[in-house]
């Protein structure tokens, strides 16, 4: 059994899954060559509260020089877009050969091909906590949620995502329309926008406190990587 719970880091939330380290969800499998990134197939997007969370701290500086320096990154006026790895040939292979698996909640197959650009293998995640985006910190697959001790508070977890997800969207446009109060952005002025979200009080949800969900992790429950392969 594992458990799910909620970790608040200088002020920004985390769901917390004991499971995800022994990962065997659909979402987790990896057919490229990068293996053990759990559902790390997301590439992420830095929002402008993302950015602030960052240039608060020594530390977050360094995450975002991080960010900036990878090849994959692309600044937009009110964001950072990354890219990460996607093997594209192989994906055209199985995909050219009908061996792409058969799942009904599967839409888009190239995230079994896909890994984010901060994910280390055998190690995780390499941005702390506190500087991850909302998915990265409170996405937990529906399998696990299927399978926790009380569907209540399994309930109650989603929901305050939801809620927590729409007050990210209210900081975000504020902290938009202040930047475009001083006719700057990311992309027209990078250091000046920098300055602007140092200067500003940063403002942190309050996460209300949850019981945490026992969850009913079993070694097979979840499809084999091999037997997601036809032929």
């Amino acid at each position: 059994m594992g458990k799910i719970y909620i970790e608040i880091e200088e002020g920004n939330p985390r769901y917390v899954c004991t499971d995800c380290s022994n990962c065997t969800s659909t979402f987790g499998i990896s057919l490229c060559s990068i293996k053990n990134r759990g559902c790390c197939f997301y590439f992420p997007e830095f929002s402008l509260l993302d950015i602030q969370r960052m240039v608060k701290t020594t530390e977050g500086l360094i995450v975002l020089d991080t960010i900036l320096s990878h090849p994959g990154t692309t600044t937009q006026p009110y964001c950072l877009q990354t890219k990460g790895f996607f093997d594209e040939s192989l994906y055209n292979e199985y995909k050219n050969n009908g061996n792409l698996p058969e799942l009904d909640n599967i839409k888009d197959f190239t995230i079994f091909f896909r890994v984010c650009p901060f994910v280390k293998s055998g190690y995780g995640c390499t941005i702390p906590p506190r500087y991850r985006n909302i998915i990265c910190n409170t996405f937990v697959c529906e399998e696990l949620y299927n399978r926790a001790d009380s569907s209540e508070v399994s309930k109650l977890y989603i929901d305050e995502r939801s809620r927590y997800a729409r007050w990210v969207n209210w900081e975000n446009t504020n902290l938009k329309h202040i930047l475009m109060e001083y006719n700057v952005n990311l992309v027209s002025d990078f250091n000046k926008s920098i300055q602007i979200l140092q200067e500003i009080p940063l403002n942190n949800y309050q996460f209300p406190e949850l019981k945490p969900l026992i969850t009913k992790y079993c070694d097979n429950l979840y499809p084999e990587e091999t037997d997601l392969i036809a032929g």
